[in-house]
């Protein structure tokens, strides 16, 4: 009898799936992620463990900024994609069409199969500018928070992230070293698929961190490099792996563009309301640190976007981030060291008469506010830097600049304690105004300032 059963269950597996066959279904290894969203649309990345058709099933909810302002019906769809033929298999699914300021609800179904979701699958389209048509000047209020440095390998249990989502900003922007890839050159120097390997276990690893996995699924979320998750420490353009770590990068963000075709790279901007985002590569195109004749951080070609871009932008506020500090005359791996490329900037940037420019930054495991505000400039050019969102804990006393600003240009305290920046936008039409905080893992605020629309005006 046992013999006849085993058989019947052999003959019955086989109806479902050919004997040789795995029976286990395509599983997630990574996602959802919320990319690049706009008032309309919205990308949703994954990755699976094999290439997989992914199916979004949808409805909307009519709210503006978690406001119930729309008395309309709730609205459903449906968007596919499939994941990568080659490794690492990850994919995106962009839902287009969707009404401005909206909440979406949304499921994923891997191969017909609905995912189990491992957090909240809710997230808010980027609001409209002016929400009340009859209240033009009233301009929508909203936060954007950002951080660098997370080492999930030595910090597994980072609890800051629930102060990030409290605080519930529409967007979050991954600065750089946003994890840890050997610091050794020699340590990279390895076969190709190695190397490839290598590089995508690292970029999950941080998509799986409990928090950020949360985080992503709900906020928008938006990524660029610095040299630990490029390559190895203080790497630049000589290193032999970028077009690898080039394309893995891509495949594990979602933003709305990566570089130009000439020359790529991670660097892109968008916008939300009246603020524009202008996200730096500060690597793929990096003269060496050590080099005597080194002259670029960004490129030619990528400068020479970053000034096309501002010179078009009608935003209120253009925010500029970047891996490490663009600000401070100060460090070894400060833009001010590679020649004049960044006075050049600065000075074209003020004779266009560019407005309402803010830097935010990260790469130094601390957090503070710089200002770089010089006789010929028309006015104060603030950087909001935030670092150590977790990366090691800094003891109090055996920092030099743990009780303040040592540097004319630092002015706030270095906040030493696990730590993001957050910026709030508001007021009205004409008198935006931009908060600047540093926020610990308790959600205490420990550093803030509030920068007017006048404040950056070279009136």
């Amino acid at each position: 009898m046992r013999i006849i059963f085993s058989i019947l269950v052999i003959v019955a597996l086989s109806s479902v799936c050919p004997l040789g066959l795995k029976l286990e279904a395509t599983g997630m290894m990574a996602g959802p992620m919320v990319g690049h969203t706009t008032l309309t649309s919205a990308k949703i990345w994954f990755e699976t463990d094999e290439p997989a058709n992914i199916r979004i099933d949808y409805w909307q909810e009519p709210r503006l900024m978690y406001d119930p302002l729309v008395p309309e019906p709730i609205e459903r769809g449906r968007a596919t994609g499939r994941t990568a033929s080659d490794f690492p298999h990850t994919g995106i699914v962009e839902l287009t069409g969707l009404n401005p300021g909206w909440l979406i609800h949304y499921d994923v179904f891997i191969n017909n199969r609905k995912a189990r979701p491992l957090s909240t699958q809710i997230f808010s389209l980027f609001p409209p500018e002016v929400i009340d048509s009859e209240e033009p000047d009233d301009v929508v209020e909203f936060s954007v928070a950002f951080a660098s440095c997370d080492f999930p390998a030595r910090i597994p249990i980072q609890p800051i992230w629930a102060q990030v989502v409290r605080r519930r900003p529409v967007a979050f922007l991954f600065l750089g070293d946003n994890n840890y890839l050997p610091n050794k050159p020699e340590n990279l120097d390895i076969d190709g698929e190695d190397l490839r390997f290598v590089i995508s276990d690292t970029h999950r690893t941080l998509k799986n961190v409990a928090g950020v996995r949360e985080l992503m699924a709900s906020t928008a979320s938006y990524g660029i490099w610095d040299d630990h998750d490029y390559g190895p420490g203080d790497s630049d353009r000589t290193f032999q792996g970028k077009e690898i770590s080039l394309d893995v990068f891509r495949r594990y963000w979602a933003n709305p563009a990566s570089g130009i075709p000439d020359p790529p790279g991670v660097f892109h901007s968008f916008r939300i309301a009246d603020a524009e985002f202008f996200l730096l590569d500060d690597r793929y195109n990096r003269d060496p640190n050590k080099a005597e004749d080194r002259s670029t951080m960004l490129g030619a070609v990528q400068l020479e976007w970053l000034k096309k871009s501002l010179k078009m932008s009608t935003a209120t506020f253009k925010i500029i981030g970047n891996g490490g500090t663009l600000a401070v005359d100060e460090g070894k791996e400060t833009w001010h060291r590679f020649g004049p490329e960044r006075d050049d900037f600065l000075k074209w940037m003020f004779d266009q008469k560019i407005e309402g420019v803010l830097f935010i930054a990260g790469d130094w495991h601390v957090g503070v506010l710089n200002r770089l505000h010089r006789p010929q400039d028309a006015y104060p050019l603030y950087e909001l830097l935030s670092s150590n969102v977790a990366v090691k804990i800094i003891p109090r006393g055996t920092v030099e600049i743990a009780e303040g600003p040592s540097n004319n240009q630092w002015v706030s305290p270095f906040v030493l304690d696990y730590n993001f920046g957050l910026l709030r936008f508001g007021g009205k039409r004409d008198a935006r105004t931009v908060t600047l905080q540093i926020i610990d893992e308790q959600g205490v605020i420990r550093v803030e300032l509030q920068v007017n629309e006048s404040d950056l005006s070279y009136r």
